[in-house]
């Protein structure tokens, strides 16, 4: 088959979506086998596609039909902000920044040490957007501080939507930032996927570069959907779907067609309509928005070597509450004798400067709490 244009492509048949308003649609039409799309299931959605294929587009648009979003990880453009546009159907959005960020916006905001799963709830959309965050290791310490909410949710009747836009960056920032090898960056996504759906998330993934992305993550995909690949070509674990279609036109497919396949063999030809809040290319969105941004100094993060500003707090926090220095050690696996140290560095800083620098970096409420030491 040279051409997807003369298909007589159908709505796809929905279960238990959310429905608003009028939504942008999704229309097949099944080569083998027939399944519905299931919005009562926690689903993981792999799509694969060159720049410019609409896997982003895609990914918004299969997010509308669940009845709360994370747009957990984009490009440096802020795309995800694309769901505060005017003509976006969403209405309660919660923009998460830095501690050491202020904004300036329409749109409710809190920073991500203040963020509770319980306040996430309270919102259509959650928007942890690039620029909300000082630099890479910033924006990686927010995400992960985030997604450790996650787990949080034992009980669930509707999965939640979570986007990830570019999975090769994901996975890459946390080598970047963490140290670890590719390999275990790699294992972690993956085991983050299988649980991820046990505790009711759907998750949409598109990579640009789906040669890094090992065929054991593509077999978690409840749909994996592949747009244009051009040169590329699809893996070679399916190309059998050449069987069904030319590879000349999966090289060059538009932007809103795919072709699909499920965890249960079945093979369709998708189109999907654009949502009309999308971000096109060249756009600022935070100019459009509205959204000004004041960064405060750098946060220092932690390492094997240094206890980091957010570390420093934990331990201030830990004894102001309590906690004897030993106990502390333990929870936060550092020698005594560091945190020790630390809780003395805090007094220094209060009782010399009125403030502890550490804390106030990142904003925290006992920056200028002098802490009780017995003699």
């Amino acid at each position: 088959m040279n051409t997807l244009e003369q298909l007589n492509y159908r709505d796809t048949d929905i279960i238990g979506s959310r429905i608003k308003q009028e939504l942008p649609k999704i229309r097949l039409v099944w080569a083998r086998g027939r399944e519905p799309l299931d919005f009562m299931k926690a689903m993981i959605y792999l799509i694969l596609g060159k720049k410019g294929s609409g896997k982003s587009a895609l990914i918004e648009l299969l997010s509308l039909y669940y009845p709360k979003i994370i747009d957990l990880f984009g490009s440096r453009d802020d795309e995800g902000l694309c769901y505060c546009r005017k003509n976006s159907p969403i209405d309660d959005i919660l923009l998460i920044h830095g501690d050491n960020v202020d904004l300036d916006c329409s749109w409710d905001t809190t920073s991500v040490s203040k963020l509770t799963y319980d306040k996430i709830l309270d919102y259509e959309v959650v928007i942890p957007s690039y620029s909300f965050f000082s630099g890479n290791a910033g924006r990686f310490v927010g995400i992960n501080k985030l997604m450790e909410l996650f787990w949080e949710r034992r009980k669930w009747k509707k999965p939640i939507f979570v986007g990830v836009r570019e999975a090769s960056s994901f996975i890459y920032s946390r080598v970047k930032q963490e140290g670890v090898n590719m390999k275990l960056a790699k294992a972690d996504f993956i085991f983050w996927q299988r649980e991820m759906r046990h505790f009711g998330y759907s998750l949409g993934i598109d990579t640009i570069r789906w040669t890094s992305i090992d065929k054991e993550m593509r077999d978690l995909a409840d749909w994996l959907v592949i747009k244009k690949v051009g040169s590329q070509g699809i893996p070679e674990d399916i190309d059998f779907l050449y069987r069904y279609i030319d590879p000349m036109s999966m090289a060059g497919l538009p932007p809103n067609q795919f072709m699909l396949l499920t965890e249960n063999a079945s093979i369709a030809w998708g189109k999907s309509e654009y949502p009309e809040f999308h971000k096109e290319e060249g756009v600022d969105l935070l100019e459009e928005l509205g959204i000004e941004i004041t960064y405060g100094e750098d946060i220092e993060e932690s390492s094997v070597q240094r206890i980091g500003d957010e570390e420093h707090e934990k331990i201030i926090r830990l004894y102001n509450e309590g906690n004897g220095m030993t106990k502390i050690s333990k929870l936060i696996h550092r020698s005594s004798a560091r945190v020790h140290n630390h809780i003395h560095q805090h007094n220094k800083g209060v009782i010399e400067d009125g403030y502890c620098s550490k804390c106030r970096r990142i904003r925290s409420d006992l920056a200028d709490v002098e802490l009780y030491i017995p003699s």
